[in-house]
């Protein structure tokens, strides 16, 4: 005779180890009741688990659910358990980073780099990156022209320090405030974005590769219209050697020049590299045989117009006057910033200006007894 208590116990071993050998959970599609019943019952039973992944079409609540039956459950050590959102919509995450994490470090979050590709970082660095891009954004004021809130965010990103041994990826950047010439651009573009302005980064060659960034500029305040350059990385000041961020923001020999004017350097060694080299040459014919579809694609979704239009608004683009600059930075100048300088602003920038001018450009001679120069501080 088949001894019953054997027999429940047997059925009960089956049913406590049923989840053991688990590590992984993978969701792609919406859970219904019955997949989230199934998921509380493993994780108050027994059980291996160490990823939990959201992916695809998993909604919102989906991962407010997952997460509190994983925070609640006795049999589950929430602290080590990675839990990864990778969804292709990232729209979402200003919702999903609202949730109060019990460990927020064991969670990561996906997010768009400026290549359109989907890149991860933890809870904590996004928090960061999100509080530090709002405090520039909330700090522009909504009333400025289209040039002035590009050169209050070009101001923000010459705060960064260059390292080329630093990361360039946006919370890495934002974290540590040390990037490479990419990511000044990198930040650049992203904060750009945030406030309905799109850009395109490109490539210059120096004595390494650096980048730079082009805008489509319609501003009628200062009557600009056409294809700028931006270049935060060549204007900005070591932190090291200039402690004061007033003084750091201070140079604009990089800003809203036109693709020829950035290669005119004294010394005539900066080169174009890939696209830009493409629409700052001297035949659309060229140009047009020699672009990939790629980078035809990219440029397209930028300035939202067939390569042969960019490549004659690039070419049509004229260079902004230097007392249209002075105005530009002059009238949006923070001065109350400047006041341990003990020096007329007006007068310090201009003048650095010019002799900065005459040491990268081929440019008219300037007076150089006339001038002052951000060094001599």
């Amino acid at each position: 005779m088949e001894n019953s208590f054997e027999s429940d116990l047997g059925i009960m071993d089956e049913e406590v180890l049923k989840y053991i050998g688990i590590t992984n959970l993978d969701f792609c599609t919406p859970l219904s009741k019955e997949a989230l019943d199934e998921i509380k019952k493993m994780v108050f039973s027994i059980n291996t688990l160490v990823q939990v992944i959201f992916r695809d079409k998993v909604r919102v609540k989906d991962i407010e659910d997952v997460k509190y039956i994983l925070e609640l459950s006795p049999l589950v050590d929430d602290s080590k358990v990675e839990k990864m959102i990778l969804l292709d919509d990232t729209s979402n995450n200003k919702k999903i980073l609202s949730f109060p994490f019990k460990n927020p470090d064991t969670w990561s979050l996906s997010y768009k780099s400026n290549k359109g590709a989907y890149l991860i970082t933890s809870i904590p660095n996004y928090r960061k990156m999100e509080e530090y891009i709002s405090v520039v954004i909330n700090s522009i004021d909504k009333e400025l022209s289209m040039i002035e809130k590009i050169k209050e965010v070009y101001d923000f990103i010459k705060l960064l320090d260059l390292d080329y041994k630093a990361s360039d990826r946006l919370p890495d950047i934002i974290n540590t405030r040390k990037t490479t010439s990419k990511g000044f651009n990198i930040l650049f573009k992203e904060i750009l974005s945030r406030l309905g302005i799109d850009s395109y980064i490109g490539k210059i060659k120096r004595e390494t590769e650096d980048y730079i960034t082009l805008v489509e500029i319609i501003d009628d305040k200062y009557n600009i219209s056409g294809i700028y350059v931006f270049d935060p990385c060549s204007d900005s000041l070591p932190k090291a050697l200039y402690k004061n961020e007033a003084l750091r923001k201070i140079n604009y020999n990089y800003f809203c020049l036109t693709l020829n004017e950035i290669i005119s350097t004294k010394d005539g060694m900066d080169k174009l590299v890939g696209p830009l080299s493409l629409l700052n040459s001297d035949s659309l014919e060229f140009a047009s045989r020699r672009i990939n579809s790629e980078e035809e694609k990219e440029l397209h979704d930028v300035f939202d117009r067939e390569f042969n239009e960019i490549y004659e608004r690039v070419q049509s683009t004229k260079s902004i006057s230097e007392s249209t600059l002075f105005n530009i930075v002059l009238s949006t100048l923070h001065r109350e910033d400047f006041i341990v300088l003990n020096r007329d602003v007006d007068e310090l920038i201009m003048n650095n200006y010019l002799l900065r001018k005459k040491e990268l450009f081929k440019s008219e001679e300037t007076d150089e007894s006339s001038v002052i120069n951000v060094h001599d501080f």
